[in-house]
């Protein structure tokens, strides 16, 4: 059945429902140059004058794609707004069905920022420590897996340093679990600025960190490190009016002669803090097999 919406909808309706849609529209002209026509600001302007840097390349592509072969598309990409607000948007590119008025092509888009905002939180939860904002241990796992894979094909090694802090709870008992929570948020963030760049620390619960160490050549150099937690985390902290000091115990396993998978590695750091503790704490020990 024949369309005759135009027949009895006028042009300046059209006109005014494109500007206040909150969607965002461009249209391809005969030079292939894409011009908006909503949301109202958009009105006029260059597409790709909003994209972002890293998104440019990518969308100027299937943009190309679409003008010359008339090859549809869908693609995620980000915006800037001229108050420098980042927005994402998702969006399909068509060809129009007809030419004679000159434009080729549209590309539509829906401001989908505030589910990518979602989508970050949930992913913060999943793999971050809601307390310390550290990695947790399923983004540890992950980020080893990785260092695994790149370790056994360059034949580098890894480390894994195991720490507990000594008599936590007794902080805990005589403080309060608030300012626990408090001296836990700061030792995360020592033991953060204490790595190197490559390396990552985690919290797997309580009180108790990991750190991943990648590409070193001797045990020694895992021992600076290490010298370097301990001695970051037995500077006073002070909590509410209170001098407090910790001291921590650790242990460090190797890849590959303490074990190849993480399971295994984690045990034996763990075994070596442990053993750091039966030392009179504040100590600590490469893992050493029986």
């Amino acid at each position: 059945m024949e369309n005759r919406l135009h027949d009895f909808v006028p042009d300046d309706l059209y006109r005014a429902v494109v500007l206040q849609s909150p969607d965002w529209l461009w249209v391809f002209d005969e030079t292939g140059s894409p011009v908006g026509l909503s949301p109202e600001p958009n009105y006029g302007s260059a597409l790709f004058r909003w994209v972002y840097e890293s998104d440019l390349l990518p969308l100027q592509q299937a943009c190309r794609r679409l003008l010359q072969e008339r090859e549809p598309f869908a693609m995620t990409f980000r915006a800037v707004l001229p108050d420098g607000a980042l927005v994402w948007l998702e969006g399909q590119g068509y060809p129009l069905a007809g030419k004679s008025s000159g434009w080729q092509a549209a590309l539509t888009a829906k401001d989908i920022t505030a589910f990518k905002k979602q989508e970050e939180r949930l992913t913060r939860l999943a793999y971050y420590d809601p307390l310390t904002q550290l990695p947790n241990r399923r983004l540890f796992q992950d980020r080893f897996i990785q260092s695994l894979h790149m370790a056994k094909r360059y034949h580098h090694k890894l480390a894994v340093i195991y720490l507990d802090l000594d008599d936590f709870k007794r902080i805990n008992d005589t403080y309060g679990h608030a300012t626990g929570d408090e001296l836990l948020t700061m030792a995360a963030s020592r033991l953060s600025h204490s790595i190197r760049e490559p390396d990552t620390v985690c919290r797997m619960g309580g009180d108790e960190f990991v750190v991943l160490v990648q590409q070193f050549e001797h045990r020694e150099d895992v021992a600076k490190i290490v010298d370097r937690i301990a001695q970051t985390l037995n500077q006073p902290f002070e909590l509410n009016g209170q001098t407090m000091s910790i001291t921590s115990s650790i242990g460090v396993s190797c890849y590959p002669e303490d074990g190849q998978d993480i399971d295994t590695l984690l045990q034996c750091a763990d075994t070596a803090m442990y053993a750091s503790k039966q030392q009179g704490k504040n100590h600590f020990r490469f893992f050493s097999n029986p």
